[in-house]
């Protein structure tokens, strides 16, 4: 079973188990699984949605330059995290979004 599979499988699992209605051995029992793996998946399924929840945060953005946009046919210059990026008319804005979200990407 694949990992995208068995988080699928445990995330379907762990939300048939309603507290109240069974302790959670009952429940593991009426389920054949252990309570380690109960308790295992039960941590890992609340680290990815932690995870999913920190991916799609706001950043904050301080302004350093207030002077007038300069016309598109001009150009302009974007500084980001330390970085100096020279946008061109025409420039891709595809591009743009790829190398922003790698600049704000977390360093290993």
């Amino acid at each position: 079973m694949s990992n995208d599979s068995s988080v699928h499988v445990w995330r379907r699992l762990l939300e048939g188990f309603t507290p109240g209605e069974m302790t959670v051995r009952q429940f593991c029992d009426a389920q054949g699984v252990s309570l380690h793996q109960y308790y295992y998946w039960r941590r890992r399924l609340a680290a990815i949605t932690a995870q999913k929840a920190t991916d799609k945060r706001w950043l904050a953005v301080d302004v350093v330059d207030c002077s007038p946009i300069p016309t598109p046919s001009s150009g302009l210059t974007l500084r980001i995290a330390g970085a100096e990026i020279d946008l061109a008319a025409g420039f891709d804005p595809a591009l743009l979004r790829a190398v922003v979200q790698a600049l704000g990407a977390p360093s290993c």
